[in-house]
């Protein structure tokens, strides 16, 4: 039984970090579009920032993976 419950856990902590990255790298590339729009002789350095954002954006899924890994092995160990 406690088992299962830290499988409904690392599930949530999965689906909802892979949402929460979608959404983000959705708002990313949206405010780049944007930012491209209004001042095209910009358009390197916005390029720059959307990749910095996009990279700290994908980081928290592999975070929320490691995170679950351990959780799934260790449950009910301590």
């Amino acid at each position: 039984m406690v088992q299962a419950i830290y499988d409904v856990a690392v599930a949530l902590l999965l689906g909802l970090a892979a949402v929460g990255s979608g959404v983000g790298d959705g708002m990313i590339m949206s405010k780049y579009v944007e930012g491209i729009a209004r001042q095209p002789e910009a358009r390197g350095s916005i390029f720059a920032s959307a990749l910095i954002g996009i990279a700290f954006v994908e980081a928290f899924p592999v975070i929320a993976l490691a995170f679950g890994i351990i959780i799934l092995f260790t449950a009910g160990k301590f």
